[in-house]
């Protein structure tokens, strides 16, 4: 996959799997993404130099349009063939109210930073109380971004 085509590519592979942006669920839109890196390698984003990477991440924050909690999964790509080395982020952001998060949990975030290590990121966000607050909940928005950071 060339990192220029990761959006595009990303959400054909949503329609393929009969799934769409508008409705996506929380756990089909991650399980969607950490197929997405364990099945399609980005090229010239070499993961031993972490040029491909995921992140999930998590918390309350107030962007300027009110506070929501939220829930997303990132994939980092960086291309060492590239005049700019910029990093570039596909993100996929849930957005909720902010009364479904747990009192006690704080913002926070998980790498991973190759394919191998998926089983354990996999066991990570399995037990994220992130994830499991929003489990049974339906966002108030979902976005979809491709961006250079």
């Amino acid at each position: 996959m060339r990192p220029r085509t990761a959006k595009t590519r990303f959400l054909k592979r949503l329609e393929d799997a009969g799934l769409s942006l508008a409705t996506l669920t929380v756990a089909a839109g991650v399980e969607a993404m950490l197929s997405y890196f364990a099945d399609e390698r980005a090229d010239g984003c070499d993961p031993d130099e972490d040029g491909d990477m995921l992140l999930f991440q998590w918390g309350t924050n107030d962007w300027g349009d009110g506070t929501a909690f939220e829930v997303n999964i990132t994939r980092q790509l960086i291309a060492t063939n590239d005049d700019d080395d910029e990093p570039r982020q596909l993100s996929l952001t849930f957005q909720f109210d902010p009364a479904v998060a747990p009192k006690k949990l704080k913002n926070g975030n998980k790498w991973c930073e190759a394919p191998d290590q998926l089983a354990s990121y996999r066991q990570f966000l399995s037990k994220s109380k992130a994830l499991q607050a929003v489990e049974r909940e339906s966002p108030t928005s979902i976005k979809l971004r491709y961006e250079r950071t």
